[in-house]
């Protein structure tokens, strides 16, 4: 019933003739059963193997191991499993470097005995055209649906990149999105009265508008996205505006993240390869 249910796209149903819907609880759960017979082999071999669906990493000790594991798996898929391996995907390389479910590996183990990783560079251009399509300035939506969009997006893909470390890197893209906020925010407010008006409902000081006056008129965007910091400054972006404190956010699930690594790893013996 699950298969046959059909998908929505755009608000219209369609008829779905084949595979499980994208994003979906079934298609894991699927994978799951079906490569059991594949699990079971790796652990036969004494391969050390992580897999998820059908993404899977196995871990050898030498260059030749791993071309020799991988020409003798993708044989086990095809003829025993009668699946298809897409080898543009398929690669024998070294662990740091390799990615997995959107991570990248940075080295075997951070300072605190737990390996280290980050967003995949792909993911990180992908979140960056993200943010970029939620705060263009001619999408022509309000600021409180802007600022719900952008704050939503940021909370579910911190949630699952929190595991990673890449603090730094965070720190210096949260000044680059809350710029491009407050430019879409002075595009919304268009003409010099309103920006005034709105300026003094979100807190901003009489001081700033009055010697700021000849800017309230100026159409370079992003320009006043950097000139708006010491006005809409980062406390009334997220406390009268709403939007998420992105380090914070993060320090916060990193440390979660972290925790819950340790009480783990502390029940299990893993093998670094």
């Amino acid at each position: 019933m699950y298969l046959k249910s059909g998908i929505m796209t755009n608000g219209c149903m369609i008829e779905s003739d084949e595979g499980t819907p994208q994003g979906g609880p079934l298609s894991p759960l699927l994978s799951n059963i079906y490569l059991t017979p594949y699990d079971k082999e790796l652990e036969k071999r004494g391969h050390k193997f992580v897999r998820y669906a059908d993404d899977c990493n196995i871990f050898t000790k030498s260059k030749y191991s791993a071309k020799r594991v991988k020409d003798s798996v993708i044989r086990f898929l095809e003829n025993r499993m009668r699946l298809k391996v897409n080898m543009e995907k398929t690669e024998a390389r070294r662990a740091v470097g390799s990615s997995f479910l959107g991570f990248t590996f940075t080295t075997i183990k951070s300072k605190d005995g737990l390996g280290m990783c980050r967003p995949k560079q792909k993911k990180i251009e992908k979140f960056e055209q993200r943010i970029r399509e939620i705060t263009k300035r001619s999408r022509g939506v309000s600021a409180e649906r802007m600022i719900s969009e952008l704050s939503s997006y940021l909370r579910g893909w911190i949630n699952y990149y929190a595991r990673g470390y890449f603090k730094k890197w965070l720190e210096g893209k949260a000044q680059w999105i809350r710029r491009r906020a407050r430019q879409h925010l002075w595009k919304l407010w268009k003409k010099a009265g309103a920006r005034k008006q709105h300026l003094l409902e979100v807190g901003v000081p009489n001081w700033w508008i009055a010697k700021y006056t000849k800017g309230l008129s100026s159409n370079r965007y992003w320009r006043m996205g950097n000139a708006l910091g010491s006005a809409i400054t980062n406390e009334i972006l997220q406390e009268k505006l709403g939007l998420l404190n992105i380090e914070e956010y993060y320090r916060v699930k990193h440390a979660e993240r972290m925790e819950w690594d340790r009480t783990y790893n502390s029940q299990l013996e893993f093998v670094f390869i």
